[in-house]
């Protein structure tokens, strides 16, 4: 899955363009949360700032001008300084910070903790030390008209599991968001790269004939160069091979010419010869010679008419067309010792260009008329395989060597003794048609099973 989707254009945009997205996101979140963190830390700056304003406003009820010393108390410190309610109302506000009164710098009020209080100093404004493993941060106020100092103390761990908390409910939206995105960005890319699987379906659906120039008007101005250089590709290959149909026209014309001549003088010649004499066989042997060639020179100008043909749909009764075809080599077959069976549903319509497939069904008998052994039956059946229509042609010649079966009708033709290019041609013809060309030995005794897949 990884590979393919890494192998494919919209693949390879949404990991680039997701791999953007979340990192882009995730800065974000790193931004967001540096931001959250700064002003969690400067609110719990200011609340401890607020924390001994508090304080001073509860002990200037209770303060006086006496001695400090006075008011000092080891055991109970914030008794002589706060009152029992305002000291319960303190702690009630945040439980979790100390706090240290100095007075002319002495202390007049210790924290409970004696390991904060070491930690504590008479110093205005705000710093930060270590208690243990904890880091604890203070603010001290000073009263310069009281000679007062007053320092309030908080752990870092509550501000951090503040911070955390503000964190982790950061986190779920970054998440979904990340995710929304990568499903958003898959969908749109696929819309937005939808014309090119459409270029790609039209380019896949055209058989080898079809040479015409793309006409597709709804597509994105981005793939005009494309389209652009694909019609001029086409225009090219059509016009080679117009190019080399007009010489294979030209080539046969020619050589038809002097096959032609060469046959009626060895005609003449034929008529004047002795029945029983060397010079009458080698005149036969001559003109079978020519017919071969003349033969040769058809089936090649045939193929190379192939080559530009262009495939034309149409409405096809195959019943119809393959009795046609049949009937048309009757005749050929009688002299052969053959004679034909034809097998067809009582509807057998398909889509398609009957002048290749004409083409293909012909050759293909001819060379079963040419190859029965004997004589026998030709079998044609109309049929479908495999969800697939099919013409099917059997024979009862010598079949083929299995080793070359699958390299049979290309385009050396037909690797039976005398074959020709009898099946190139049908290769070719059923090409144009978009469909295949199965050979096989029968199963059930000697002979050739030719089948033609029509497209779907």
């Amino acid at each position: 899955m990884k590979g393919a989707i890494g192998s494919s254009l919209t693949g390879a945009l949404y990991v680039r363009t997701l791999l953007l997205v979340a990192v882009t996101g995730m800065l974000m979140a790193g931004v967001l949360f540096a931001i959250v963190r700064a002003d969690i830390n400067q609110r719990a700056d200011q609340q401890l700032i607020t924390a001994t304003h508090v304080l001073h406003l509860l002990m200037r009820e209770e303060f006086t001008a006496e001695d400090p010393k006075s008011r000092t108390n080891h055991d109970t410190p914030y008794r002589r300084l706060l009152s029992e309610e305002d000291l319960s109302a303190f702690r009630a506000s945040a439980a979790w910070r100390q706090f240290a009164v100095f007075h002319f710098g002495i202390p007049a009020a210790r924290p409970p903790r004696s390991d904060v209080e070491k930690g504590v100093a008479a110093t205005p404004g705000f710093r930060t030390f270590d208690v243990g493993d904890a880091r604890w941060r203070s603010y001290g106020l000073a009263v310069p008209e009281q000679r007062l100092l007053i320092v309030v103390a908080e752990p870092m761990q509550v501000r951090g599991g503040l911070i955390l908390r503000v964190g982790e409910q950061l986190a779920i939206p970054i998440m979904l968001l990340i995710l929304g995105s990568a499903v958003l960005l898959w969908l749109t890319l696929r819309r937005g790269l939808s014309a090119v699987q459409q270029l790609s379906a039209t380019l896949a659906n055209r058989s080898a004939a079809e040479l015409e120039a793309l006409h597709l008007p709804a597509m994105p101005s981005d793939l005009a160069p494309i389209i652009a250089a694909l019609n001029g590709l086409l225009e090219r290959v059509r016009a080679a091979i117009e190019h080399e149909q007009a010489f294979a026209d030209q080539a046969a014309h020619q050589l038809r010419t002097p096959l032609a001549a060469l046959k009626v003088r060895a005609q003449l010649l034929l008529r004047r010869a002795p029945p029983e004499s060397e010079e009458h066989a080698a005149l036969s042997d001559l003109l079978e010679s020519v017919d071969r060639g003349s033969d040769t020179i058809t089936q090649m100008l045939q193929l190379a008419r192939l080559d530009a043909a262009t495939l034309t749909r149409e409405r096809v009764d195959l019943r119809e067309l393959a009795g046609e075809v049949i009937a048309d080599r009757a005749l050929f077959a009688a002299r052969a010792g053959a004679d034909f069976s034809l097998t067809a549903p009582a509807v057998a319509i398909a889509s398609t260009d009957p002048t290749p497939l004409r083409v293909a069904l012909a050759t293909i008998i001819d060379n079963a008329v040419e190859h029965a052994a004997g004589g026998g039956t030709i079998d044609v059946e109309i049929r479908c395989v495999g969800g697939r229509t099919a013409l099917v042609v059997r024979d009862r010649g010598p079949g083929m060597d299995p080793e070359r079966l699958s390299g049979a009708a290309g385009r050396d033709g037909d690797p039976r003794p005398g074959g020709g290019l009898g099946l190139a041609i049908a290769r070719r013809a059923v090409t144009v048609l978009g469909g295949e060309l199965l050979l096989e030995n029968r199963d059930d005794g000697p002979g050739l099973r030719a089948t033609i897949f029509l497209p779907d």
